[in-house]
Order: structure tokens, then C-alpha cells, then sequence
């Protein structure tokens, strides 16, 4: 540990206030920080939690400034913020983790995709469109390949921007806006690896986990840690997103989400610079937590162990089909004194369709078991509203 930098009156700043802000803030109280949120919603996860909260729009450069001089160093747990500010912070001499250069790259996914091309890491072909207009004239100049993958190159999130095109019919669907549209990779499991690096170039890395989707909102239900595969691939993987993490220079947490194909193969799908859904398991499976990963990895602390015994699944708690409102959670008490299951709600008040409410993580000594048990508990545990 640097103990020159680990002083209790240094002043962090964190962008953004959902529950990934909140399940920082549950880490840093522990370590006895203080931090200053920035959320544009006053019934934000963290309003309440944080000593200093700041009700502000993230992409708005004056706000995004004026919060960030205020501290000696800015981190964030969203993508959508106004990098033009954070630019503006770092030439005041201002720190911000991870740096602006890769949230640049990470918030437009023609840039990002175009990184993992030029550095040489598999990752699927994808041509860029400026617009739905250029799209389809050259869809009539040259025959798509079908199935495709279209997506928006910003400001996509938990699956919307996203869209697996099956025929023409799909196209009349698509938005106006600049995208790229994917090669539609086979593939056998969808990964994702979780690395963290701090300044003195100190890199460690989650075990790959698997994760399992909605077939219809494209969310991820379930996060299953180790990922059913094999040690090769285990390998394969976590090597892959450290190389990422040092060809970016990262100073702080990334998670890396990957396909693995039909014939083995491992290509990169998407990056994103901060705490993420694939890692939440950690927070009751692992000695760190990715959320203190995150702040050792910002401060140039030691990184902690990352891994665990047995196996560890989380459950994705979100709103229902058809709620729209104040929440409550149907059936929680039935799993509330559970071994093995630990339940986190984010305390957002309102729910709707898909929104994500809160995750329950599954404790066991294997698979078959914690599997069978996660289930049940994503079958009789739902979030509607009054």
C-alpha cells in the first residue's frame, strides 16, 4: 500500500449515482473515505448515502467542471458523461480514473471496435454507417448477410441500441442514427473478465464468469462464476483482458464481455471502464469486492485477492413486464434467511419494465446446486409495483 496517498482527507469525487455509485459508497465507508456524488436525480441510490451530494447533469460541461474542481480526483460508474470537461480537469491538474483518453474510446462503439482492430484483438467484423439513410443505400448496392447485428454507436445500454436483424422486415425498426452493424458471431457462452491496474502497473484479474441473457430484453439474468469452461479458456480469457487493460493504460476497473465461439475461439464484444453487472457476485463471493477493487486500483493502493472457492451465481432483480411505479418485492421474504443467498436492493423507489431493482447472489459448493437454488429463487422472487 502507498500510505502517502491512502489519507482520509483526500477529496474523491465519483459521476454518476446509481446502485454501481451506491455499492462504491458501501466500500468506501468501510475504508473510511469520503465521497462526493454527482447524480442529475435526487432520488438517486446514493442521495441519501454519500456526504456530499450533488444534483447535477453529467453531460452538461459547466456542472461536470464545477464538481470536479472541488476534488483532487474523479471517477465515475457511467459512460455517458461530458468529456470535453474531463479534459478540462485533467489539463487544471485535476486526476481523473480511468482517463478521459478511454472513456473516449469506450462511449462510441465504431471507436471502440476499431481499437480492438487496430491492436489485434479478436473481435468480430463490423462496418460504420453515419446514418440509417447510408445504411440501406448500401444495403441496395450490396446484398446484407443475414443474421446481422446493428447497433448504435452511443448511448446504448442493458440492451437497448442493440438488435439482432433476422430479414429485411428488420430494418424498418431501426432508429436514425451513426452505427455499425456486427458479423452475427455463433457462439457457444457469452464471458466476461473484470481486471483492475493501478499506476504502478499492478494488474489483477476476476476469474471469468458466464453470463445468461434475456432472450427478449437482451439483460443479463444470470452471472455464473468460475464460468463453466475450460482452464485454457479460463486462462485464455483473463490474459486477453489484462493485455487490453495495459494497451489502454488503464488506471482502474474494466470489465471485458466476450463471446466464445462454436470452434473455441475467444472475441472480444464490448469494454466498459468501471464496476460492472458481471461482477457483482464479488461483493459476497471474494475477499475484494470489484467495487473496492475499483477505489485500490484509483488511489494506486494494493489490489486484493479476487479469488473464491465454490461456486458463486447472481441473480438480476428487475421490474416486471407490465409495473410502472413505486416498487415492492414479491415473495423477498421467502429467501431473506436462506443459507448461502444474500440479497442487495439498490432503494430505488420506482420500478418499471427491466429496470434494474437489485441482484441476489448464490453461495455453493458447486454448480448443480447453486444453480437449481438460483432458479427458484428468479422464478418466485418478482418486482411489480403498488
Amino acid at each position: 500500500m502507498d500510505l502517502k496517498l491512502y489519507t482520509l482527507d483526500r477529496k474523491i469525487g465519483i459521476i454518476g449515482g446509481g446502485q454501481l455509485g451506491k455499492m462504491i459508497l458501501d466500500e468506501t465507508n468501510k475504508m473510511g473515505l469520503s465521497l462526493s456524488i454527482l447524480d442529475p436525480s435526487s432520488e438517486s441510490p446514493c442521495c441519501k448515502l454519500s456526504s456530499n451530494f450533488v444534483k447535477g447533469d453529467f453531460n452538461d460541461y459547466d456542472t461536470v467542471t464545477n464538481f470536479g474542481e472541488k476534488h483532487d480526483l474523479i471517477s465515475y460508474e457511467i459512460e455517458h458523461i461530458n468529456i470535453d470537461a474531463l479534459d478540462a480537469l485533467v489539463k487544471k491538474g485535476i486526476e481523473v480514473q480511468p482517463s478521459p483518453e478511454i472513456l473516449r474510446i469506450i462511449q462510441d462503439k465504431n471507436l471502440q471496435k476499431t481499437f480492438f482492430k487496430k491492436n489485434n484483438f479478436p473481435t468480430s467484423n463490423f462496418t460504420f454507417f453515419k446514418s440509417k439513410k447510408e445504411f440501406i443505400n448500401s444495403f441496395k448496392k450490396k446484398n446484407l448477410d443475414f443474421p446481422c447485428v446493428w447497433k448504435k454507436t452511443r448511448y446504448g445500454y442493458d440492451g437497448f441500441g442493440v438488435k439482432v436483424l433476422k430479414s429485411m422486415n428488420d430494418l424498418s425498426e431501426l432508429i436514425d442514427s451513426e452505427m455499425i452493424i456486427e458479423d452475427f458471431v455463433p457462439f457457444t457462452k457469452e464471458l466476461s473478465v473484470i481486471v483492475a491496474m493501478n499506476k504502478n502497473g499492478d494488474l489483477k484479474a476476476f476469474e471469468t464468469v458466464e453470463m445468461e441473457f434475456n432472450s427478449n430484453s437482451n439483460q443479463v439474468e444470470f452471472v455464473i462464476s468460475p464460468a463453466n469452461i475450460s482452464e485454457k479458456t479460463n486462462l485464455n480469457a483473463k490474459k486477453m483482458a489484462c493485455d487490453l487493460a495495459k494497451k489502454l493504460n488503464l488506471v482502474g476497473l474494466l470489465a471485458v464481455e466476450m463471446f466464445l465461439t462454436n470452434d473455441g475461439e475467444i472475441l472480444i464484444n464490448e469494454i466498459a471502464p468501471r464496476p460492472h453487472n458481471s461482477g457483482h457476485f464479488s461483493i459476497d463471493a471474494c475477499p475484494t469486492s470489484q467495487f473496492k477493487q475499483h477505489i485500490n486500483s484509483i488511489m494506486n493502493l494494493n489490489l486484493g485477492e479476487t479469488s473464491h472457492k465454490g461456486c458463486a451465481i447472481m441473480i438480476n432483480l428487475v421490474g416486471e413486464k407490465s409495473s410502472n411505479g413505486r416498487v415492492k418485492y414479491e415473495n423477498i421474504d421467502l429467501i431473506r434467511n436462506q443459507k448461502g443467498v444474500f440479497i442487495h436492493l439498490y432503494g430505488k423507489k420506482i420500478t418499471r419494465p427491466n429496470r434494474k431493482m437489485g441482484h441476489v447472489t448464490v453461495i455453493c459448493d458447486n454448480f448443480t446446486t447453486a444453480y437449481k437454488k438460483a432458479k427458484k429463487i428468479k422464478d418466485i422472487i418478482k418486482v411489480k409495483s403498488y
